[in-house]
């Protein structure tokens, strides 16, 4: 009697509980069907959030392996890794286990390369890093000269002009120059000697005459090349160099003492 009292009371506990487990199975099997959807679809965020839900309502092992699937496809392998293995630990003998193993196998493989491809981690705020070296810097070689070009609508850059040559010197070169020739040919001239019948007889004076002579043409031709010299354009870009001042020119000067008549750079 007593016994069997027993087994009925146990066997009405058992019906309420098996009612009350019948309403939590309903509820996670809806939010199952509703998850198998979402991931058909590619919605693997609403996937996870379902069977999610339906673990804490039913919690059995093949849960586990839908939620590591939705981490894999949402490229959140450290996690997917995480419910694979616990659901080889809650079932040990699942028939896919070999497959389970492989899918773990790639989302480390997987969270290896995105861990390896990650930027160095910054240090923490208040510590102290190495100076960093400073940049190199760029010098100029000494032989580069920076010019800054001129703005648009400028006037050209003035450049600076020799020193124009007098004249004064090779016109008295000229001038003395015909004035000897002039007084050489007349005491050529009149130097030669005159006959019996001449009314004045003069002196031998030819070898003077022909002295002038010569030093006029000789005046006469330098003055000519300084004035050639001096109509000649000069190079304005170009400053006068130590072997441009050192080459041949004549050279001719008239002093209280004398006069002289040369050719720089050659006597």
């Amino acid at each position: 009697m007593c016994g069997k009292l027993i087994t009925a009371i146990v066997g009405l506990a058992l019906s309420a509980g098996a009612a009350r487990g019948d309403d939590r199975i309903g509820q996670a099997k809806q939010q199952v069907a509703a998850a198998d959807i979402d991931y058909r679809l590619g919605r693997f965020g609403d996937a996870l959030a379902k069977y999610t839900r339906a673990y804490e309502l039913y919690p059995v092992p093949p849960l586990l392996f839908n939620i590591g699937q939705c981490h894999r496809n949402l490229k959140d392998h450290a996690k997917a890794i995480f419910f694979f293995e616990g659901y080889l630990r809650d079932a040990p003998g699942a028939s896919n286990r070999a497959l389970v193993e492989d899918l773990i196998r790639e989302s480390q493989a997987e969270l290896d390369r995105s861990r390896a491809a990650e930027p160095p981690p910054r240090p923490p705020a208040g510590s102290v890093s190495p100076p960093a070296a400073p940049p190199p810097r760029l010098v100029p070689p000494p032989s580069v000269t920076l010019v800054r070009p001129a703005p648009v609508g400028a006037p050209p850059a003035q450049v600076d002009q020799a020193p124009a040559r007098s004249l004064v010197l090779p016109s008295l070169l000229i001038g003395g120059g015909l004035a000897a020739l002039a007084g050489g040919a007349v005491f050529y001239y009149y130097g030669q000697k005159r006959g019996a019948g001449e009314m004045f007889v003069y002196d031998d004076t030819r070898l003077l005459g022909g002295s002038l002579m010569l030093l006029g043409g000789g005046s006469i031709v330098a003055g000519t090349i300084l004035v050639l010299r001096h109509s000649s354009p000069a190079s304005p870009a170009s400053p006068a160099s130590p072997a441009s001042l050192a080459s041949p020119a004549p050279v001719a000067a008239i002093t209280p003492s004398g006069a002289y008549l040369g050719w720089r750079g050659m006597f």
